[in-house]
């Protein structure tokens, strides 16, 4: 008896000591600012140093930074650059010339001229995923999953900064496929649905929960024997007529062997 009374206070101890720890002394670290749209614009300028923003096109005419309608000046790079010839103009032919010369080339490029770079000091992101889901896009078959992106916030604990994600990929293509990033509202394509049986449980425990929460609920359910409150939703329409036109982008992705998030 004495010994697990030990071993409850050491655990005990323990676990206070490791409350302690989690505690943050907000006292260290700069006060939690709550901005406005136009104030944390302004905040973001001023890191960047940018003192004006470049005004978007016009819509009158005549001024002199109009919206272009001219469809010969509309592409200013018509001609793009040959992916597989270096900047010195030699033919890319092998794996080694590619990655140690032409893609880092490229990814220079975009760096410079496109997305910006990377800054050195960006924390990590640890990724976890919630959910796993075997579904249809269409007629093609596909893992997805949601996942939720953890950013280290160990230089500045007082927020947490949590990244939502939909990671969609064709289950018959083996090995690393190429992967579209779109933003916007993550969420999954087509949920699997719970099959007749299933379906059956959900709506006998559905009714079950509602009449026991409200008597009167069992009248209405006897008056509409036939109703079930919970439905399966349309499924993928396999024997569908294929659609007029294009599919869906997406799915033309997925078609392609492609994934997207």
């Amino acid at each position: 008896m004495k010994n697990k009374l030990v071993l409850l206070l050491a655990l005990g101890f323990s676990l206070h000591g490791a409350t302690q720890q989690t505690t943050i002394d907000s006292s260290r670290y700069p006060r939690l600012s709550n901005f406005t749209a136009q104030q944390d614009q302004a905040n973001m300028l001023q890191q960047l140093g940018i003192k004006k923003l470049r005004p978007g096109p016009s819509s009158n005419q005549s001024d002199p930074n109009h919206a272009n309608e001219d469809e010969q000046v509309a592409n200013p790079c018509p001609q793009l650059p040959d992916a597989l010839v270096s900047k010195n103009g030699k033919k890319i032919t092998t794996s080694e010339q590619w990655w140690k010369q032409r893609r880092p080339e490229l990814i220079e490029d975009f760096e410079k001229e496109m997305y910006g770079r990377v800054p050195k000091n960006t924390p990590n992101v640890t990724w976890n995923t919630k959910i796993t889901d075997y579904e249809f896009v269409g007629r093609i078959p596909v893992v997805a999953r949601q996942l939720v992106g953890h950013v280290d916030n160990s230089d500045y604990p007082l927020i947490n900064v949590n990244i939502n994600m939909v990671l969609v990929l064709p289950s018959n293509v083996k090995g690393p496929v190429p992967v579209l990033i779109m933003f916007g509202f993550p969420s999954l394509p087509a949920p699997a649905q719970p099959n007749p049986a299933d379906l059956e449980k959900l709506n006998t425990a559905f009714k079950e929960l509602m009449i026991k929460n409200d008597p009167s609920m069992k009248a209405i359910f006897d008056r509409y024997p036939a109703y079930n409150p919970v439905t399966r939703l349309a499924g993928p329409g396999f024997f569908a007529p294929p659609p007029n036109g294009d599919s869906p982008p997406t799915e033309q992705l997925l078609a392609a062997g492609w994934g997207y998030c």
